[in-house]
């Protein structure tokens, strides 16, 4: 009989056991609810997405610092994109339109019901425009090429554009030379109506910046010639050729006394003079000559790839808008 209950006992014993094991293992891989709440990157895209302005987080505190460049004034609101410690959350979730303003305050949730509060300190980088002298009056010419008005803070890549504005708020966009110089020109070539104009710069961000006064005057009866390019692929032209050049605010009294082919050669700028022709009858374009020996490949500059010296009351530079195809000089 003492036998029969020994046998019987030993099974009891295992289960007794594996239940015992069985629990603990159970126990062991229990996780514990984490407690991080961290903010790991905050980023503000800008800029169309085109650049991001990267946070620097340290403790409790977001420092946004904006770029000190007018073509990045700080907007009214921003997206920043927000990454955070694993299994927290935050508020205002990333990804959410935010107005960007010194004290605003974000607030991160770990997973254990641990929260942290983080707050944004701003500082304000941007200037816009501004103008240097409100008070010299300023004469422009339509056509006129090389037109600058002092300014402060225009923006480095060259979007701001310049406008002319009148008393009734008609505003005239100046067309592009240089990013602190401009054509005294409407984009299609039209012209400015002669009278006193205030200045009006506008960014990239559509901010306009408007002089207080009128303080530049577009004399009337007077315009200057310049070319104006259009066409679509490299343009070949042999020694010899004889070839019309489109040019703006011609007339028959236009007194043009010379055109040059600009190009760049071993990182020097130099210049072919062309032989001026004449004036087309229909005031569209100017008559020039390649000349017989004319460097063979001699391709000229994308920016300012023809200019003409023209006689008004005194002789002006008009150098050529930039165009996407150059001039090339064949056999």
């Amino acid at each position: 009989m003492k036998k029969r209950n020994t046998l019987y006992r030993i099974p009891t014993l295992l289960l007794m056991v594996g239940i015992t094991l069985f629990s603990a293992c159970k126990k062991e891989y229990e996780i514990a609810p984490t407690p991080y709440t961290e903010i790991t990157s905050f980023k503000i895209p800008y800029n169309a997405g085109k650049d991001t302005i990267v946070a620097a987080v340290d403790g409790e505190n977001i420092y946004v610092s904006w770029p000190g460049s007018t073509e990045w004034p700080i907007p009214e609101t921003v997206i920043p994109i927000i990454n955070i410690s694993k299994n927290a959350s935050i508020s205002p979730a990333s990804g959410t339109e935010i107005a960007l303003i010194d004290g605003l305050q974000y607030q991160v949730k770990a997973q254990d019901g641990t929260v942290k509060t983080y707050t944004i300190k701003l500082s304000n980088g941007s200037l816009l425009p501004s103008f240097q002298d409100e008070e010299t009056q300023m004469t422009a010419i339509v056509g006129q090429s090389n037109f600058v008005i002092r300014m402060n803070n225009l923006a480095l890549d060259g979007s701001d554009n310049l406008y002319l504005v009148n008393d009734q708020n008609k505003s005239y966009k100046l067309i592009l030379n240089t990013f602190t110089s401009f054509y005294v020109d409407q984009q299609d070539g039209s012209g400015i109506p002669a009278g006193d104009y205030y200045a009006q710069v506008i960014n990239k961000f559509v901010i306009p910046v408007k002089s207080s006064k009128k303080f530049v005057t577009v004399v009337a009866d007077q315009s200057l010639p310049y070319v104006y390019f259009s066409h679509t692929k490299e343009w070949l032209v042999k020694r010899g050729e004889i070839i019309d050049i489109p040019t703006r605010h011609l007339s028959k009294a236009s007194d043009i006394r010379l055109v040059n082919l600009n190009y760049t050669e071993a990182g020097a700028t130099n210049s072919l003079s062309l032989n001026f022709v004449g004036i087309s009858d229909d005031l569209k374009s100017i008559k020039v000559q390649i000349p017989e020996d004319a460097p063979i490949g001699l391709t000229s500059d994308l920016n300012n790839g023809i200019s003409i010296r023209v006689r008004l009351d005194r002789f002006f530079t008009q150098s050529t808008p930039y165009y996407n195809y150059p001039i090339k000089i064949v056999e």
